[in-house]
């Protein structure tokens, strides 16, 4: 079911349009409707839908201004314009902009029908090129070399010479520039089927490389290229201080669009940024690495090496326990840090080693959870006892021990749920300040916001709706709109300078959403004040 938004102006065109089409039957699910196009972008942003229907002459931000908005950041993204304006220059805008099809009011039920059947379509068509296997089937004889990518996989698992790298660089023409580097690594989950199905799926993993490529070339980022053991290795090369974001961002990117275009489940682990392309091995590595935690985190999760890698120790017989438990430790989940304990004590008892060997690994393991406490800022209030190392000799049985650690382990998430807890309330808490102080801003934006707090949009969104009970939009025209009455209250300006010094430039736009907030115009609601000063 595809996404639609629909921005008219007229109510009884939007309520037409809304009762007369049957959505669900045409392929598509209305999802928001505006009567202009300012009050839509945050919907067309957020929402991303397949599909716009919008109106050209409407006040604040007309149709062309919408369609030229969504053709500059979103390409996949289908605009139709409906208006009663018969005009040449109209129409030769809108191609500019990319629209897909111009109609004249009035639409009757069954044009507009045809038209969302067309919509649906060519949505359709370009979702089934990308899986088109014959297709995909040529551009795979026709891909690089295999050459290229052997050597490609060369340079993430072996360390080669900075002469080497230069002159095979030169010879396959890989763009890869630096300064500085990171390594990527895609485990793409590929529907398991009848073994005549491995010529379709390996089809599908030279889609989704190309699908990976194709972002990376947009931005020349890096370089993507295939492993043998059925994975995707990526390259990012950019500024050393922007790699870390970068990488998550591209990890997003991918995931995203092989979900979204080829319905395959993935999973991004990601190493640490390097200067060098000799290097990159490690990062490599350390990608790898991290993508041994899907059995811990589960599949389609973007999985970085600083997120999961809390060291080792020179015991080789716990290390595999105390990255386990670290893993379980950071899902948060006591129920996945119980089964792993459980597991372990499990091995001890059964294992045939000695009691020394028993508190040897104890030992480990209580260094291991104080590590995990230091990388999450818990070390000044850390929940393990300073007599722990020798309470740990003093227990005589295995299963004190294991409820011991066990309520630790407790008392460790529960500090790490408030911790997060207090961290997220202190940045809401941050962006409601930095509202009230930037209210009067015309151009105040969630952008601005976000990055003033250094959150993504998708994300602080997420925590401030659930922090303030509405979205960023609506509490900040709650904050204006306050103001605005304040200011109509107690002092003599006129409805224009109020709407000016509220944040709002266009007297009309802060006329009309003061109407919608309060029930009034600020005339009236002016009046009102002075009339019950006066009773």
């Amino acid at each position: 079911m595809y996404k639609v938004i629909l921005i008219d102006d007229e109510d009884e065109v939007r309520e037409g349009i809304r009762n007369k089409i049957s959505w669900s039957d045409c392929g598509f699910e209305l999802i928001g409707e505006f009567d202009n196009g300012r009050d839509a972008l945050e919907a067309i942003d957020g929402e991303r839908p397949d599909l716009i229907i919008t109106d050209i002459c409407m006040a604040f931000m007309d149709g062309l201004e919408v369609a030229r908005y969504v053709s500059e950041r979103y390409r996949d993204l289908k605009v139709v314009i409906i208006t009663g304006y018969e005009d040449f220059e109209y129409a030769k805008q809108a191609i500019t902009y990319r629209v897909q099809e111009y109609l004249l009011k009035p639409i009757n039920a069954r044009e507009f029908t045809r038209l969302m059947l067309q919509m649906k379509a060519e949505l359709d068509a370009e979702r089934e090129q990308r899986r088109d296997l014959s297709r995909l089937r040529m551009q795979l004889n026709e891909s690089l070399p295999l050459l290229r990518e052997r050597f490609m996989e060369r340079l993430v698992s072996s360390c080669l010479h900075a002469e080497t790298i230069r002159r095979k660089l030169d010879y396959f023409e890989i763009p890869l520039h630096g300064p500085s580097f990171i390594a990527l690594v895609i485990d793409i989950n590929c529907p398991r089927g009848k073994k005549e199905q491995g010529d379709e799926q390996e089809l599908l993993l030279f889609a989704a490389y190309n699908i990976v490529q194709e972002q990376l070339a947009q931005h020349g980022s890096g370089m993507a290229f295939r492993t043998r053991d059925d994975r995707l290795g990526v390259i990012l090369q950019g500024v050393l201080e922007q790699l870390e974001l970068s990488a998550q961002r591209t990890a997003e990117q991918a995931r995203n669009s092989l979900e979204k275009y080829l319905r395959l489940s993935a999973s991004v682990g990601i190493g640490r940024k390097t200067g060098s392309l000799e290097e990159i091995s490690s990062s490599y590595q350390e990608a790898l690495s991290s993508l041994d935690y899907m059995f811990l985190l589960g599949q389609g999760k973007v999985i970085s090496i600083w997120d999961v890698e809390f060291g080792q120790t020179a015991a080789i017989y716990a290390a595999d326990w105390e990255q386990k438990l670290a893993g379980s430790l950071k899902t948060g989940s006591m129920s996945q840090v119980s089964a792993v304990l459980a597991a372990w004590f499990r091995q001890l008892r059964g294992g045939g080693v000695t009691v020394d060997r028993c508190h040897s690994i104890l030992y480990h393991i209580l260094i291991a959870m104080m590590k995990h406490a230091e990388e999450t800022g818990l070390s000044d209030e850390s929940p393990i006892p300073a007599e722990s190392f020798a309470k740990v000799a003093a227990f005589r049985t295995l299963d004190e021990a294991q409820s011991w650690i066990e309520n630790i382990c407790g008392d460790m998430l529960a500090k790490l749920t408030e911790q997060r807890s207090s961290r997220i309330r202190s940045l809401m808490e941050t962006a409601e300040a930095y509202i009230r102080s930037h209210y009067h801003d015309e151009d105040l934006s969630l952008q601005q916001v976000c990055s003033h707090l250094f959150l993504s949009v998708s994300y602080f969104s997420s925590l401030f709706k659930q922090h303030a009970g509405c979205t960023f939009v609506e509490y900040v025209t709650r904050i204006r709109m306050d103001k605005a009455k304040e200011l109509l209250a107690a002092t003599s300006l006129k409805s224009y300078q109020i709407a000016e010094k509220v944040g709002y430039g266009d007297p009309q736009y802060f006329s009309v959403l003061f109407k919608r907030h309060t029930g009034q115009t600020p005339k009236e609601y002016r009046l009102q004040v002075q009339e019950r000063a006066q009773a």
